[in-house]
């Protein structure tokens, strides 16, 4: 045999038939065969005498079972941008399971005209083949905010503390914030919003209103529990004035409504609604003061309609399932999460939500366009900055006046 020219599987079956007769030969024998063995294969000397012992054996390898995969052009990413903008720019994780059925909303409605080969691509997309492709289009913003949170009064000592997570598995037990639009100074009246999030499904509701005093915060509790597809069981606040308050504590008594507190600065026992604090409130209204009836009214025309829809039908979150500890020492931390679902999914998983509910939400649902409701949510904004911008420009006019005014006074 000439060496150069025998393949692999060659070597192979050469080993094989080689090998039955190397182990029932002798010592002289099995001296000749493995010289014969190494000119044919070309194998080092000590190689050979491995392969040949009888406790080496060649696996039979099947062919290679890979995943069907797809390259993804320019033009294949360039759908998937729009679609991720419309989506309002979520990660791999929370975009990846939504896609099959944005896509189809989105061609029903004539939004997007999709070729239906990158249709198909996009419909097995990964979430990290997303985040990667799209990693050079996101944009990073990180701002802080100051808190306006007061201590309560001695009612504290009424309203239990909430020391374990509620049960997760029923509908209805909500967390609930505040977030101030006072931009850098908490002076005077300005808007607050009321954020309120349902812990087992997510479905958000806000609503803005003219300050916190305790009557507000009741009637914007009350125009968010008309707005629920189920209803209002418990709440679980922070310690502010706003809400640790007799007013709010006979309302709950006589609504019969769970009323429970997190610790004092603890922030983590409100980790829900924190987090939509950011996505529902800031990322939208940003930190601008916002402090005249003109806003307030297009916030909660927002709050109200398009907002709502768009974040309760079209945008998934993900749940945490289990915390796993590794590493020598146990030290790190592995979260688990669950796939991706939007509030509205939820809802109907939910064996607690009646079917007439449920039809209702479906009916709702199928009537819903989420690149119209961006449109209009984006020309709301727009109309919001514009009518801040003339605030801001009434300010700056008045500033000179005031000097004149003060200078005048001084020269008499």
């Amino acid at each position: 045999m000439v060496t150069d020219k025998m393949s692999i599987n060659t070597r192979k079956e050469y080993l094989k038939k080689v090998k039955k007769r190397y182990l029932k030969a002798n010592k002289k024998e099995k001296s000749n065969m493995l010289s014969e063995f190494v000119k044919n294969t070309g194998y080092n000397h000590k190689y050979a005498i491995r392969v040949l012992a009888p406790y080496h054996s060649f696996k039979e390898k099947n062919g290679i079972n890979r995943k069907v995969h797809y390259t993804y052009t320019n033009n294949d990413i360039y759908w998937l941008k729009k679609i991720w903008e419309i989506m309002d720019y979520p990660c791999g994780q929370r975009l990846a399971p939504m896609l099959p059925e944005i896509i189809s909303k989105l061609v029903q409605f004539k939004e997007l005209a999709i070729p239906e080969i990158t249709q198909e691509k996009l419909m097995y997309i990964g979430s990290s083949t997303i985040d990667s492709r799209l990693r050079l289009f996101r944009a990073e913003a990180k701002r802080k905010i100051n808190s306006t949170t007061k201590p309560g009064s001695l009612l504290k000592k009424q309203i239990p503390i909430r020391t374990v997570s509620w049960n997760e598995q029923r509908i209805g037990y909500f967390e609930l914030d505040t977030v101030v639009h006072c931009g850098d100074s908490a002076k005077g009246e300005f808007i607050c919003s009321l954020d309120i999030v349902d812990i087992l499904t997510g479905w958000t509701e806000t609503e803005a209103m003219m300050g916190k005093a305790q009557g507000r915060v009741i009637a914007g509790l009350n125009n968010i529990k008309a707005r629920l597809p189920f209803e209002l069981k418990a709440i679980d606040p922070d310690n502010g004035s706003e809400f640790i308050n007799w007013q709010l504590f006979q309302y709950c008594q006589e609504n019969e409504i769970e009323f429970t507190r997190g610790r004092p600065y603890q922030k983590n026992d409100n980790a829900h609604i924190e987090q939509k604090n950011w996505t529902h409130v800031r990322k939208i209204f940003g930190y601008k003061r916002r402090e005249t009836e003109a806003e307030l009214d297009i916030m909660n025309d927002l709050y109200r309609n398009e907002l709502r829809l768009y974040k309760n039908f079209f945008m998934p979150n993900m749940k945490l399932v289990a915390k796993k500890r590794y590493g020598k020492n146990h030290e790190k931390i592995k979260k688990v999460y669950d796939k991706a679902k939007t509030p509205y999914q939820r809802v109907l998983e939910c064996k607690e939500v009646s079917k007439e509910s449920k039809e209702r939400l479906k009916e709702q649902y199928a009537e819903l366009n989420p690149a119209e409701l961006k449109r209009n949510i984006d020309k709301k904004l727009e109309k919001l900055s514009k009518v801040n911008q003339i605030i801001i420009n009434q300010i700056i006019d008045l500033k000179p006046l005031a000097k004149v005014t003060f200078s005048n006074r001084l020269t008499k």
